[in-house]
């Protein structure tokens, strides 16, 4: 894949920058249906990666897919042409009603019609050191008329000088990464601000932990025990580290100082990841559809994808057309999760993840400090079904969310589950 690196908006094909500052807001964050960022239908997704650069600023480092984009000609002549906006705005917290500071960037590309290439840009943003924030992106592809906006929202944590956003993860070649999961012998390096910095302590955790509750398994919730498997030393020289690999799967996490649990923290996750690349990762998030004696049946098998086969083509009463699709469904929803909701552990794992997996994505959904609310159905009837996710402090990331369980989702939980199995 091609990757363009534009520094500080200098770009060939730059069309304008409109900024402003304490503006009001056209509706609070807690009042805006989000549905749109979980959508299936999504036209593109991009990446966002924050770093703080100073006690007034952070920069944002945007990957955007080019191909995803929509190219125009004249008549067929060349240049075929890109055209795409990215708006920001910056929240002081869910429920303000002032916007902290916005801009709107317009690009176009011109070189990379039918290339598979990534333009990275990066721009500032005014957030003071102590504070927290939420960062909205908008990404609009100015060509389509339809399905042409996507957005994202991003915690902008600027309360510790520890924590994760204080690090910049790069390639070999500087460019930085935008993903926290380390691929299999993928090299990188870590980047600070803080040039005086001669060393990071690394915490290294192997653990097998478990997947999901139901929503109405309300006993006591999975607890992580934050004392570390192995710790080593890492040497920083002017803020940057040698040339890293991880070694094994699990969890790494970086620290300055060791007697906070702020950090950086990478993951190794499975082969492939989000993507499903092996037909054991595709057995695993059958859990979700299975009783505990068809799981074990289905790990026995002497060869997973025939167990998988099997599977889907019974849910589809052996018309393999069926099948094809139910799998695409299913898995296209698996993928997501990973995408969206991965925290310290795959995003199916999680409690977004499975009630994404098995529901679909909500009719509406709404974030306030704190908390996210799912809902599925039509506000007033008694069919509708409420999720409500609250956010955990973890040191490890800051996508933990936690279901708040009952036995009230029993009987819709079945339905469901009877849904994808028939």
């Amino acid at each position: 894949m091609k990757r363009l690196i534009l520094l500080s908006m200098i770009l060939v094909g730059f069309a304008s920058f409109e900024a402003s500052t304490g503006n009001p807001a056209k509706r609070k964050l807690n009042k805006t249906n989000l549905k749109e960022m979980y959508s299936e239908t999504r036209f593109t997704e991009f990446g966002a990666v924050i770093y703080h650069t100073s006690d007034e600023k952070s920069k944002v480092y945007l990957d955007v897919n080019l191909k995803d984009l929509k190219y125009l000609g004249v008549q067929n002549k060349k240049p075929y042409f890109a055209r795409f906006s990215v708006f920001y705005e910056l929240y002081p917290d869910y429920e303000s009603k002032t916007i902290s500071d916005s801009a709107r960037l317009i690009f176009i590309d011109t070189v990379n019609y039918n290339v598979d290439a990534n333009m990275v840009i990066d721009f500032d943003i005014r957030a003071s050191f102590a504070g927290n924030y939420i960062l909205k992106i908008t990404l609009t592809d100015l060509n389509r008329k339809e399905n042409n906006t996507v957005f994202n929202l991003y915690k902008v944590s600027k309360t510790n000088k520890n924590s994760a956003q204080n690090f910049l993860v790069a390639d070999e070649d500087g460019n930085p990464l935008f993903v926290k999961h380390i691929e299999k012998g993928q090299y990188f390096k870590i980047l600070s601000k803080q040039k005086e910095i001669q060393q990071l302590i690394a915490r290294y955790y192997y653990r097998k932990l478990p997947i999901a509750k139901t929503p109405f398994a309300v006993e006591k919730n999975f607890t992580f025990k934050f004392k570390a498997d192995s710790l080593y030393d890492l040497s920083m020289t002017n803020g940057e580290s040698i040339l890293l690999k991880l070694p094994f799967d699990g969890i790494y996490h970086f620290q300055y100082d060791t007697t906070q649990t702020e950090g950086l923290t990478l993951f190794y996750f499975d082969e492939g990841f989000p993507e499903i690349e092996t037909p054991l990762q595709a057995i695993l998030p059958l859990r979700y559809l299975t009783i505990q004696k068809e799981y074990d049946a289905l790990l026995k098998y002497p060869d997973y994808k025939i167990a998988i086969d099997s599977f889907w083509l019974e849910r589809a009463s052996n018309k393999p057309e069926r099948a094809k699709n139910m799998i695409a469904k299913y898995y296209q929803r698996v993928v997501l999760a990973n995408k969206w909701f991965t925290s310290y552990q795959e995003g199916w794992k999680t409690d977004k993840g499975i009630i994404y997996i098995i529901y679909g994505p909500p009719s509406e959904i709404y974030r306030k400090t704190g908390q996210e609310q799912w809902i599925y159905g039509e506000r007033g009837n008694p069919l509708t079904i409420n999720f409500y996710f609250d956010e955990v402090e973890n040191p490890f990331t800051l996508n933990d969310y936690s279901l708040q369980r009952s036995t009230s989702y029993k009987s819709s939980w079945y339905i469901a589950i009877e849904n994808w199995r028939r």
